[in-house]
């Protein structure tokens, strides 16, 4: 086999590997999304353990801000349902509480930022909506809460997020979750409706992501 014809498969095999890594990460044992510990933060945990977060514990009736403590985030698809794309998130003790919590996932296609999230309640009660960033571009999507291995799994139609084909790219990939507009004596301290959050990565002036994906089907 002439050398030319040769390095040309090299090269071409060599970069089939490339991207089957890309394609096929996306996992919880591979997730694009990796948090740092111990960084929660907002009005309540400006600094750990002040006495404003043991009052806020005490009036929330809960033991700790764990449920809303990011682990990792990863994106995902099944070939089974090409129509679809999915998110996950894991969380340090997820739980429902009696106020109200948000769990998302965030990315870019085609310079369009998107997300997808839900709301949370002790009720076991959920929302889940997907679209544009910061619009009234969203759309009812699923989600389903699974509070034995303190994952939060969302299902979205891709036409809902720009409608991204085989090969296409997600960048800017980020998640957060979050404590926010509680009703009762302790809102009443606080202006800022995001009490606590923690972002994967900590995001610092938008320029700190996790790993991009790459559309599979």
């Amino acid at each position: 086999m002439p050398k030319k014809i040769f390095s040309i498969l090299v090269s071409m095999l060599f970069i089939c590997t490339i991207i089957s890594v890309n394609v096929f990460a996306g996992s919880e044992e591979d997730p694009e999304i990796i948090d740092n510990e111990d960084d929660l933060f907002g009005a309540l945990v400006n600094a750990p353990y002040r006495l404003r977060s043991i009052i806020a514990l005490k009036m929330l009736g809960i033991e700790s801000f764990e449920m809303i403590d990011l682990k990792s985030a990863w994106i995902f698809e099944n070939e089974n349902e090409p129509e679809y794309l999915f998110a996950a998130v894991k969380i340090n003790d997820l739980q429902f509480i009696k106020d109200r919590a948000i769990y998302s996932v965030h990315w870019k296609f085609n310079n369009i930022k998107y997300g997808v999230g839900s709301h949370a309640y002790s009720s076991g009660e959920t929302s889940c909506f997907v679209g544009v960033d910061r619009s009234r571009r969203l759309y009812e999507s699923e989600v389903e809460y699974d509070l034995e291995n303190n994952i939060v799994t969302f299902k979205f139609l891709k036409v809902n997020i720009g409608d991204p084909q085989p090969g296409d790219m997600l960048t800017n990939t980020y998640a957060w979750t979050a404590i926010r507009f509680f009703i009762g004596p302790l809102s009443l301290l606080f202006s800022d409706g995001e009490l606590v959050k923690d972002a994967a990565p900590f995001i610092e002036d938008n320029e700190d992501y996790g790993r991009d994906y790459i559309i599979q089907y």
